[in-house]
């Protein structure tokens, strides 16, 4: 009897953790990514949490000591380095090149293709498979089609009628910087924390983490939130050449003055350490904060999966866990079906989609202290304008959200 057939369509965390959960469950999987070339190389820091650390066990993926790097203390300090709150709350941090790579090494290399664009799927049925269409002409033939695609899906956009994503009203300015080319000053306070600074329409917030490297490293990350306007978004997106970037800017097109500007600001409104952290981050990355909803993550043989289906801001710090938490709910839905896809999948989306929901809403709330569109979000801007309520309730585990007993 032949392995059921699945091709994912993304190679970023989602897609390897749906494609190593599906590999050991005996699925014949391919997996496509668009980039050229391996994804290991962006800057950004992620806080793990205990029922990430569990499906990535479940998923073969070997990280024991040498995942992230354990902070335990939480504080918020103000503009003169006025510490506000502070807790003990354990957590371990690695950065996303760290994590990629780990479960890039659990995942079958010949399975893995690099530019391998999509340009068309057809959902298929009960009886007949899934065809995805690729930029060379091929077309692949698939039991289960997965769409780990971001929340610029392709899949979203053909198959699914889910509303497009929409804007938060601010970005995030994120960077990475060695922890040794910081002021003893700078590491104190953020370098040896996860540390909490924020003024109106402004938050910023820095931890340690381990860098991809294997001397392990520790950098510095930040993400700096600034409430922005559509028009100057839209600015913040062309390049140098005039080109406007909707979907976001690689760093390498961020004009000088553009670049500049975030500096300077950084210097004006912040307290010195974290312009100092701001300054010394060689690479700055912006992002477009999105919220993202859908109500079905499933049709006949294509599934939805992490940012694909649910953005919700960063301040929850779940979007690895919650795509780690779908593939999971994936392959666990699959195999209580027996491997009987549409009925897999409508099972899978009846489980999930609550769970997006609930992610995107706490994220939101966490926003509104930035920026409030919606006057019924005054409460939480009030709620989070509190230091102790924001570094208790910031990137911490969302009940249900890893699928696992932990979570």
């Amino acid at each position: 009897m032949h392995a059921p057939k699945a091709v994912i369509i993304g190679g970023s965390m989602g897609g390897l953790f749906a494609g190593n959960l599906l590999h050991r469950a005996g699925w014949d999987v391919t997996l496509l990514e668009k980039a050229a070339t391996p994804l290991t190389s962006r800057g950004t820091g992620i806080v793990t949490h205990p029922g990430l650390r569990e499906v990535m066990r479940l998923a073969g993926a070997q990280f024991e000591n040498r995942l992230g790097i354990e902070i335990s203390r939480r504080l918020a300090f103000d503009a003169r380095g006025h510490i506000l709150s502070e807790v003990q709350l354990p957590q371990n941090f690695t950065s996303w090149s760290r994590l990629l790579q780990i479960l890039l090494e659990a995942f079958p290399a010949d399975r893995y293709h690099l530019s391998s664009g999509v340009v068309r799927i057809e959902d298929g049925d009960a009886q007949q498979a899934a065809q995805v269409h690729l930029h060379d002409g091929r077309v692949l033939q698939a039991d289960l089609v997965v769409a780990a695609d971001g929340n610029r899906s392709e899949a979203r956009r053909q198959l699914f009628h889910a509303p497009p994503m929409r804007y938060a009203g601010y970005v995030a300015w994120r960077g990475l910087v060695h922890r040794e080319a910081l002021s003893t000053l700078a590491c104190e306070l953020v370098g040896e924390n996860f540390a909490f600074s924020q003024i109106p329409g402004e938050q910023i917030v820095g931890y340690p983490v381990l860098g991809a490297d294997h001397q392990n490293t520790i950098h510095v990350n930040f993400v700096w939130y600034r409430r922005t306007s559509a028009e100057a978004l839209r600015d913040i997106l062309t390049d140098a050449q005039g080109r406007y970037h909707p979907d976001g800017i690689a760093p390498h097109l961020l004009r000088p003055e553009v670049l500049q500007q975030a500096r300077q600001a950084a210097h004006a409104q912040l307290h010195p350490v974290w312009a100092e952290i701001v300054d010394k981050s060689p690479d700055l990355i912006v992002q477009t904060i999105l919220d993202g909803v859908t109500d079905t993550m499933g049709t006949q043989r294509v599934a939805l999966l992490g940012d694909a289906a649910f953005v919700a801001r960063p301040h929850v710090g779940q979007g690895v866990t919650k795509a780690a938490g779908d593939a999971l709910a994936l392959v666990q839905a699959l195999q209580e079906s027996g491997q009987q896809v549409p009925q897999a999948l409508a099972e899978y989306s009846r489980v999930r989609v609550p769970v997006g929901y609930k992610a995107v809403t706490m994220a939101q709330q966490l926003g509104a202290v930035i920026n409030l569109p919606d006057p019924g979000m005054a409460q939480w801007a009030t709620h989070f304008a509190d230091p102790y309520n924001l570094i208790m309730e910031t990137a911490v585990e969302i009940n249900g959200v890893a699928h696992t007993v932990l979570s």
